[in-house]
């Protein structure tokens, strides 16, 4: 059957899921019926490849390139009828395989889609039925210009479900409440709101907030009763953070040294905390029904509140990156006197996890305990189904892991991952010892390294 000959609504929805508009083009010379039928596509993706950006550089082929923003204004003009979402964009430098410029910023502004006059030229034909906007700005061109496009945005799509910022210098000012508004995405983002009061005025409705390497907070406060889920990369060094979200569930937090860190979130059910060095307060709600916890941080200890609070947890992942030069330089403990976490400590903090994963840096922390506690002490790891962990790349002992072992069920699946640069003698060790000391566990063996993708062995 040939592919025009499919129903009507079929071959809509197969318009529909492309990627790309330049494929939507390639499809409406296909047959009169797919042409047709383009038009009535209710979801476009148009995207500046790097091959379209350097011909418009190109002297020789600049005259033969359509500017990309008429590009975007004719296919939004030709598919106003029925378009409800809409995503525009330049293709990452990282994507394409190469950096678009060797200077840091672009006095052009060709490819500033973020940019007013470019916005007004056609959101007023189809901003009133958008249900979803995605802009991905080209950052050399755009970080040096401020743009009021939020408040564009904010008067004209009053309907907007769905909205993704990136690349792009935006100011707050004129912005209105978007009542229906459920999912918000700022990445790589400096925004003139630094305490996040007009994300919180505005946005009332949020569900679901991701901030990626938002700059330009000084105290920032997300105060949101209906957020869900929340991702969130802070790039500068704020003074505090505050989260408070009682319906929030899922938490992915990346920050470097807070003063202050508050979290007020009770139902959460899922917490990823990345702090490098906490410096100062970390207080936190008590979480009533907290199920997986991960925590990576230079200072386990610090974080001392968070692990206290966290009695029903069942999943847990802990890692411990070693300091660099830079790290230990401007921090004024030094290691012999900072408080350490030991694994008793863990046991009593989470006494119902059946699942741990520690990184090389946490088992690093967590075996320099051994010699100050007397792991004579039973404990209960009757609970653990599964235990991971990344050995780092250092004289093994097996201290440590056969006191865990020995208080775990036989039924407890075990997984190692050696560093992928061990000696092949140094590996062939690590797994007799344990093989031969506890035949009875459900053992699993790999390899890690940096920036690898994990491998098994098969034995």
């Amino acid at each position: 059957m040939a592919l025009e000959n499919l129903p009507s609504p079929l071959l809509l929805e197969i318009l529909n899921r492309l990627s790309d508009s330049a494929d939507l083009a390639r499809c409406r010379l296909v047959s009169r019926t797919l042409r047709s039928l383009s038009y009535q596509v209710s979801s476009v993706n148009v995207l500046c490849s790097r091959d379209r950006y350097l011909r418009s550089r190109a002297t020789e082929t600049r005259h033969l390139t359509l500017p990309f923003k008429s590009v975007v204004t004719n296919l939004v003009s030709l598919h106003s009828a029925a378009l409800d979402s809409l995503s525009i964009g330049v293709e990452r430098p990282s994507a394409a395989g190469a950096a678009w410029e060797e200077d840091d910023f672009d006095d052009s502004d060709d490819l500033h889609l973020t940019a007013v006059g470019f916005l007004s030229q056609w959101l007023p034909l189809v901003g009133g039925r958008l249900r979803s906007l995605s802009i991905s700005d080209f950052w050399i061109q755009s970080c040096w210009r401020r743009s009021e496009a939020l408040c564009l945005i904010s008067d004209l799509c009053c309907n907007l479900l769905n909205l993704e910022v990136r690349n792009a210098w935006l100011s707050v000012e004129g912005l209105k409440p978007m009542q229906k508004l459920t999912t918000l995405t700022l990445e790589f983002i400096r925004l003139d709101d630094e305490d996040l009061e007009k994300v919180n005025e505005c946005f009332p409705s949020l569900e679901v907030l991701h901030l990626i390497g938002v700059g330009g907070l000084k105290e920032p406060k997300i105060h949101l009763s209906k957020l869900r889920i929340c991702c969130w990369t802070v790039s500068n060094f704020p003074h505090s953070l505050t989260i408070h979200a009682p319906n929030l569930v899922e938490l992915q937090l990346k920050c470097v040294e807070p003063k202050v860190l508050h979290l007020c979130t009770p139902l959460l059910t899922n917490l990823s905390l990345i702090v490098k060095r906490p410096s100062g307060l970390v207080k936190v709600e008590k979480f009533l029904n907290l199920k997986s916890l991960s925590i990576e941080s230079l200072d386990l200890c610090s974080l001392g509140e968070v692990l206290l609070s966290s009695k029903t947890v069942k999943k847990l992942e802990l890692e411990a990156p070693r300091c660099t030069k830079a790290d230990e330089s401007s921090n004024t403990k030094t290691d012999e006197s900072s408080n350490t976490i030991s694994f008793i400590d863990l046991v009593n903090a989470f006494p119902n996890m059946d699942e741990l994963h520690l990184g090389p840096g946490a088992w690093y922390e967590l075996q320099k305990t051994c010699g100050l506690e007397d792991l004579s002490i039973s404990c209960e790891l009757g609970s653990l189904k599964k235990l991971t962990l990344r050995l780092p790349l250092l004289e093994f002992d097996t201290t440590l892991l056969f006191f865990i072992l020995n208080h775990c069920s036989p039924c407890c699946e075990v997984v190692i991952l050696i560093h992928a640069d061990a000696e092949s003698a140094t590996r062939k060790c690590i797994i007799f010892n344990c093989t031969s000391n506890f035949p009875k566990i459900r053992w699993k063996w790999g390899m890690w390294k940096e920036s690898f993708k994990d491998t098994y062995l098969d034995l």
